[in-house]
């Protein structure tokens, strides 16, 4: 089963090099795309240094995050497409493996995340499971990890792409369409398969977290949710929960265990 791999970047040369040799370390049939905002930093240097052969690379303006995941997906061949960002990283080496395997009989795979510090990415903030989940967790703002999320190209076709008017809550709008209209059957994988350095667009202070509140809110009522702004901010009190929780097998085991 061949997975593609959509890694968007903008002026990421301080992280995206973790992000590309995991990429490279991963064992099976595995497509790296990588689209870039047209960085000035270098980025496109790292690029060519350290991206798996064979890796499809564009660099040139976009209109945004999710205007260039969409890019991404319009590129990918695989049976299984996802996306790993330039501040993340595979925190084991056979996590694309787990992926295709957890994909048997399934429309797509969840798969745990650890949150680290930006700046040691050996310290975890917070684990980030892929279970427990359940749809009706989605009118509190909860969704699965998205950079541990890989869906099938016929379901991703029945979903549709990310909605680039959204400024950071399109991968909450998405999960509303994949849980909601597509009703996709997904797989969790308890492991941890992705390391997410904190920070960026939606946890960048009190601000970015009302406005991508006041996002998902308007998206579940576009499609019919029942929720309130209440009921959306209550998800930071289970949120804290994994701030003690451990992340399952992470650090990996020493035999697929990748480090940046």
């Amino acid at each position: 089963m061949k997975i593609s791999v959509v890694t968007v970047a903008f002026n990421a040369a301080a992280t995206i090099g973790d992000t590309l040799r995991s990429v490279a370390a991963q064992t099976g049939d595995v497509e790296h795309i990588v689209i870039d905002g047209g960085s000035s930093d270098g980025t496109a240097d790292i690029v060519r240094e350290h991206a798996r052969p064979g890796t499809i690379f564009v660099s040139e303006p976009d209109h945004g995050l999710y205007d260039a995941m969409n890019k991404g997906r319009a590129r990918a061949t695989g049976d299984l497409i996802g996306f790993l960002n330039a501040d993340d990283f595979y925190c084991r080496t056979d996590a694309c493996v787990l992926i295709a395997a957890a994909a048997t009989g399934a429309d797509a795979v969840s798969g745990g995340v650890a949150i680290v510090r930006a700046a040691d990415p050996r310290q975890m903030v917070r684990a980030y499971p892929s279970k427990p989940f359940a749809p009706w967790m989605l009118r509190f703002g909860h969704m699965p990890p998205h950079p541990g999320f890989y869906t099938t190209r016929a379901a991703f076709d029945r979903v549709g792409g990310f909605d680039p008017a959204i400024r950071s809550g399109a991968d909450f709008d998405w999960m509303l369409r994949v849980f909601t209209r597509a009703r996709l059957h997904v797989a969790a994988i308890p492991e941890t398969l992705v390391t997410m350095r904190d920070g960026g667009v939606s946890n960048d202070g009190f601000g970015s977290r009302r406005a991508i509140n006041r996002e998902a809110l308007a998206s579940l009522r576009r499609y019919g949710i029942a929720s309130a702004a209440p009921v959306i901010w209550s998800k930071y009190a289970v949120k804290a929960l994994q701030y003690i929780i451990p992340a399952r097998d992470w650090p990996a085991p020493e035999g697929v265990r990748f480090d940046a």
